[in-house]
């Protein structure tokens, strides 16, 4: 349901080395530059600058390892704008020549600058080179919030936890004018493992390991062939035709006859801690050892879907997949009355899901709702669902899209602007009465900053997502933003044309965790 999904795009760095220009000073005053180079020569705003510098000392004392190196970011003006420094790091005698590489981060803004490199030793501060010249161009996106921005923030209910306030009031001041009620959750439910078929004829990523495999004692209904004794595993791959298959791994190494999967299998843990598997969406944040694996209550049904692939559904009863939904969703420690409006929340969320057709209900990412099976299930969260058995939100008494997300910036979005989209103006949906927009001082999440993007790069990732507006993106206008401050409607100017998207396009083409954002910078 959230998405968190923090951007991993950043501006484009050119690698262009420029050369700095050498002193010409007598010897016994200076810190002579003998060469130097600077990577990237036209770097974005707020982007890293790299000096790789040979500096000979040509003063009357040696040089401590404690004296500082300053670097002077001045505008068009001559005023400084930003400095930093850091120690020499090693001390250097009368005529030596030593090798400095200095790292800094240009200005938060666009224009005309120079770099300035000093050394300060024995009470003289001493210019390393003459100053660098740049033009910084670029965009940088700050921003509150993460997700789409409707419903309850997951912040926001942990915080009205901490403020003494109940479930029930936290889940009314998010879903306006709806009711708990009750209903029968004792069917099962279909989790799809991954949000896409799996393709089993191409390589299997070696972080997951050297195959999709379910680890035993497992039995696969109608198919004895393929159980698999505690120490083995069922293995998936594909033949030489292309098609997909299975197979029983001994403990040691050896393998048994390929089954060809022509019809969907059902598999069965032969032990009380579930079905162990490296199939999965994403990993999320833990690499160490056996991170790669979850294990799952229930049963995995593998269904074949066409050449090589294969989908991955574990099939188990409503109540015990919330309890691999809320772990996953909100920290255990965020205060029970949150918890609890989780689980609500996501019970509300998947029964509304439920038998919509296909292959499966929901999807075991934030596609729908993060799911993680037995791994990250704990006391505290799986004690929230139990004592919410059944509750569910209705809204004049009828089930509710229970939209939810990590954090709402301080300002929820009100329904009609839900993943809006832009032509020559909003196009907004309908209204619905249990979700408009409110201000919320208890959500606390802390604020991001995606960025710095070259006006370059800007315009490579528009055009690779099909809009050509030229080589640089030279500004973005805002157009249109609502209530809560999210962004409506943008207007993409380029070198060579302009284009008009919404505000939840310009987040996916960036990277952003929310269109809650401040735009800085210019091409």
């Amino acid at each position: 349901m959230r998405s968190r999904r923090l951007a991993a795009l950043t501006g484009t760095l050119l690698v262009l080395a420029a050369i700095l220009p050498a002193q010409a000073v007598a010897a016994g005053d200076a810190a002579t530059l003998v060469a130097g180079t600077v990577i990237p020569h036209d770097p974005p705003m707020d982007g890293i600058v790299r000096l790789d510098l040979q500096v000979r000392n040509d003063t009357a004392s040696a040089w401590a390892a404690a004296d500082p190196i300053h670097l002077t970011w001045k505008g068009s003006g001559g005023q400084a704008v930003t400095e930093d420094s850091r120690p020499l790091g090693q001390s250097v005698v009368r005529g030596a020549t030593v090798p400095l590489t200095v790292v800094t981060l240009a200005p938060t803004a666009i224009g005309d600058f120079t770099l300035t490199v000093d050394l300060e030793s024995h009470g003289a501060r001493l210019p390393i080179g003459a100053p660098t010249a740049f033009h910084l161009s670029g965009f940088l996106f700050k921003g509150r919030g993460n997700g789409h921005g409707l419903g309850m923030s997951q912040w926001g209910a942990r915080g009205r936890a901490a403020a003494g306030q109940d479930y029930r009031k936290i889940l009314a001041t998010y879903y306006s004018g709806t009711r708990i009620d009750i209903r029968d959750t004792s069917g099962m439910v279909r989790v799809a493992l991954t949000d896409d078929p799996l393709d089993l004829g191409r390589p299997w990523p070696h972080l997951f390991g050297l195959h999709a495999f379910v680890a035993g004692p497992l039995t696969v209904d109608g198919q004895p062939q393929l159980q698999a004794a505690a120490g083995s595993a069922l293995v998936f791959d594909s033949n030489a035709s292309g098609q997909p298959t299975a197979f029983v791994v001994a403990a040691d190494g050896s393998a048994g006859p390929a089954l060809v999967i022509a019809q969907p299998l059902t598999i069965r843990a032969s032990n009380p801690a579930g079905l162990r598997t490296n199939i999965m969406q994403i990993m999320g944040g833990d690499f160490r050892s056996g991170a790669e694996q979850r294990r799952y209550a229930g049963v995995l049904q593998i269904i074949p879907k066409g050449g090589a692939t294969i989908l991955p559904v574990n099939v188990l009863p409503m109540e015990d997949y919330l309890k691999g939904v809320v772990p996953a969703e909100m920290p255990p420690y965020w205060g029970v009355e949150a918890l609890k409006a989780q689980a609500i929340a996501g019970r509300t969320y998947a029964i509304h899901k439920l038998g919509q057709g296909g292959d499966f209900d929901l999807r075991a990412s934030e596609s729908d709702q993060a799911y993680s099976g037995l791994t990250d299930q704990r006391a505290e969260s799986s004690a929230a669902v139990d004592g919410t058995r059944g509750q569910v939100l209705t809204y004049q008494g009828q089930l509710i899209t229970a939209f939810y997300m990590a954090s709402d910036g301080g300002h929820t979005e009100s329904s009609e602007y839900r993943f809006v989209t832009w032509n020559h103006g909003a196009q907004l949906r309908s209204h619905l009465g249990y979700l408009t927009g409110i201000s919320d001082p208890f959500d606390h999440a802390p604020t991001w900053q995606v960025g710095p993007f070259s006006a370059r790069g800007a315009a490579t990732i528009l055009r690779d997502n099909g809009d050509d507006i030229g080589d640089r993106l030279l500004g973005i206008d805002v157009l249109q933003k609502d209530v809560s401050g999210r962004l409506v409607g943008v207007r993409l100017r380029g070198s060579s044309k302009s284009v008009e998207v919404s505000g939840p396009t310009l987040r996916f083409l960036f990277g952003l965790p929310d269109s809650l954002v401040d735009i800085v910078g210019g091409g």
